[in-house]
């Protein structure tokens, strides 16, 4: 769960840690229990709010072309700090030696998916509609993704290990794009 988490946390910084908290309030499903962690604050209802409001000011801002690419990069940091917070608190209740290993996981896994995020969108710049159509379609897989790696926490597990082969297969295609060039050999 943790692990699925991470990675759309690399998509929006806020909803993944705002929904993981409400689970974690709602004592929703198989959702870690935060209660006695050091992540027990997550819970309090101001802070739950407070995340939910800026994940509706990001999911604006992304919508946004113009700012889209400034507001990705003052984003981003947060993005892979948040990738290990939600991890580390999904792996809360096993203990000090967990947390901190799923942390640490977490940022590399954020970092990763932030990297495909912006790997993927590079070539769209210009195309104003295509930005937004995948905008949407990244803030559905991120609502939809939430509750399913809540529910069922091995499709987390199987969306990173999906990542880690689409992150090395986009490096093989740069890679490999201008390798028949000469001009660009050297």
């Amino acid at each position: 769960m943790g692990a699925g988490l991470a990675v759309l946390t690399g998509l929006r910084a806020f909803l993944p840690i705002a929904f993981l908290a409400l689970y974690s309030r709602l004592d929703f499903a198989s959702a870690p229990s935060l209660k006695g962690t050091p992540f027990a604050f997550c819970e309090q209802v101001w802070l739950i709010s407070l995340l939910f409001a800026l994940a509706i000011v990001e999911l604006a801002l992304d919508k946004i072309f113009i700012t889209s690419p400034r507001a990705s990069r003052i984003v981003q940091p947060f993005k892979i700090v948040l990738g290990g917070v939600v991890f580390a608190a999904a792996m809360a209740p096993e203990g000090w030696i967990a947390m901190t290993v799923a942390g640490i996981m977490g940022l590399v896994v954020s970092g990763l998916a932030d990297h495909v995020h912006r790997s993927t969108r590079a070539g769209l710049r210009a195309e104003k509609t295509a930005l937004i159509l995948i905008s949407v379609y990244e803030d559905l897989a991120v609502l939809i993704g939430t509750l399913l790696f809540v529910l069922v926490p091995l499709i987390g597990a199987l969306l990173t290990c999906f990542l880690g082969l689409l992150a090395y297969r986009l490096e093989v295609v740069r890679k490999r794009k201008h390798k028949g060039l000469r001009i660009l050999k050297g």
